[in-house]
């Protein structure tokens, strides 16, 4: 814990901050003693990752106002550039270039005569990968690190700049527990040198090795702060789900599993036993019937991604089985995977669901082009023509026309072709990935529009998320909790639950 004589080094009042008509922040309050490790929780949507990018001066506010004093007693009003450094969840390294290159981007040291002063460059980088004891890394181009230390050349390019603030957003995504572990000892010693952190993750067990105190958003709110020592992580569920313990307690006691589809639900289609991946996936096991839609979500890390692609073919099983419709897949074989009545919808669009330059139905039917081939084995346009608009219209797909460039199209009308393609071979089961990342409300509800139809014609879905809207055209939820499957919700679960489950044995009992 901080001593009660040091300054608060952020104090936050009142900050407010709408886009559009949502209101991502509303009368937010933090203050955060020098020196002190404050967390950050809250459910997406909360208001965190807005707040964050006030405090580092990427996003205005509409009211409120930001203080921040340094060590010298300086105050500024507003974002502080220099004393606030963030180290963001997803990397922000060049790849192709050296760790020493990397930890002094945009602040190379220069010679008298304007050039870049190497040794010098070299000389700083090293000097900050000494406090962490991996200085043998300083030559090294950042691609060809691990995981634990990409981090660490993120923290010290961070801390390069001298900053009294450290913003840390969901720092030990990607990491392992040993990794982790490491990551929280150099934190530990940050504090000690009088850095102030402030610490945003969905892993609540982290929190009680890294933070003194926790401030809880809700709806744009602060809701709550308190010191770790008085806090439990089902008490910090609770809140951020907004209900009270004795409510959570008695809802437990008197849930009814709801389930009004059942009667609709066919034959078992998918399933899945003893899947295992390295460490990632632990002999999780899954069932789901003809015209049920299964939602399967974690934390980042927990498995359900590397499940979701071992099953749809994408990577290897080490051990275990997935049958489709009675017939055994092969382990990481894509093709079998289509041929036999699964489609797939990538996590990520941008890297591997669409071909940028190609046209819009070229894009959405790339799964079955030995399908669409006349004599010669060359691609038939009529065919391929009449496919991309049956598709077309069951995605609600907004574009000039069949030829015109996917990249030119808008995020949620891109997420409709890779969408489009998954369904192009005519699959029976699909297995869709953050069906609905990156797209606004509209292109969200005709994409659920579209699922809850393919459900409702006997199709079977496995949806992938970690958005809580996503989950709730689901029939039940399967959450998954480092690598293994942990729990099972029936439609009809309270938030609190979905909370509680995904933080694993301990929040949930």
């Amino acid at each position: 814990m901080v001593t009660a004589n040091t300054h608060n080094a952020i104090e936050i009042r009142g900050l407010r901050r709408s886009f559009g008509s949502t209101k991502a922040l509303t009368d937010a309050n933090l203050i955060v003693r020098s020196g002190e490790s404050r967390a950050l929780l809250g459910r997406n949507g909360a208001g965190k990752s807005t707040l964050i990018a006030m405090l580092t001066g990427l996003v205005p506010p509409d009211g409120g106002t930001i203080r921040i004093q340094g060590a010298d007693g300086e105050v500024s009003e507003g974002p502080g550039a220099d004393t606030i450094a963030c180290v963001y969840q997803k990397s922000t390294l060049v790849p192709e270039l050296t760790v020493a290159e990397n930890i002094s981007l945009g602040a190379y040291p220069r010679t008298r005569w304007g050039s870049v002063d190497w040794p010098a460059m070299r000389k700083a980088a090293t000097d900050q990968l000494k406090d962490w004891g991996y200085e043998r890394i300083v030559d090294r181009n950042v691609e060809d690190l691990e995981p634990l230390e990409k981090k660490i050349v993120e923290v010290c390019r961070a801390l390069s700049r001298g900053p009294e603030i450290l913003l840390l957003d969901e720092p030990t995504a990607g990491l392992d527990e040993g990794a982790s572990h490491e990551l929280f000892a150099q934190i530990d010693s940050l504090r000690k040198r009088g850095v102030t952190v402030i610490y945003v993750s969905h892993h609540l067990e982290e929190i009680f090795k890294v933070c003194d105190s926790v401030t809880i958003l809700r709806d744009g709110r602060d809701v709550l702060t308190a010191d770790t020592a008085d806090l439990t992580i089902s008490r910090i569920v609770n809140v951020m789900a907004g209900v009270t313990d004795q409510e959570a307690a008695a809802a437990k006691k008197d849930s009814v599993a709801v389930n009004s589809r059942e009667d609709l639900l066919g034959e078992t289609r998918l399933t899945v036993t003893g899947a295992s991946v390295g460490t990632r996936v632990v002999d999780a096991s899954l069932t789901i019937r003809a015209g049920e839609c299964v939602g399967l979500t974690g934390l980042d890390g927990a498995g359900h991604v590397q499940l979701a692609q071992a099953i749809a073919g994408q990577i290897t099983l080490d051990r275990g089985t997935v049958e489709h419709n009675g017939q055994s897949l092969g382990r990481g074989n894509v093709i079998k995977t289509i041929n036999a009545g699964i489609g797939f919808v990538p996590e990520d669009r941008h890297v591997n669901g669409y071909v940028p330059e190609l046209s819009v139905e070229e894009n959405a039917t790339l799964t079955i082009v030995d399908r669409l081939r006349g004599r010669g084995g060359l691609i038939n346009p009529g065919r391929r023509r009449d496919r991309f608009t049956e598709l077309s219209g069951a995605w609600a797909i907004k574009c000039d026309g069949p030829t015109q460039a996917v990249e030119e199209l808008s995020g949620g009308n891109q997420q409709k072709v890779v969408l489009a393609r998954a369904l192009a071979s005519n699959p029976d089961t699909l297995v869709l990935v953050h069906p609905t990342a990156g797209v606004d409300v509209t292109a969200k509800e005709s994409i659920y529009d579209s699922l809850k139809a393919l459900r409702d014609s006997g199709r079977s879905l496995l949806v992938v998320s970690s958005d809580d809207t996503d989950l709730e055209i689901c029939d039940r939820v399967i959450v998954m909790y480092k690598g293994e499957i942990h729990a099972e919700l029936t439609a009809g679960y309270e938030e609190w639950e979905l909370v509680s489950a995904i933080q694993g044995a301990e929040a949930a009992a």
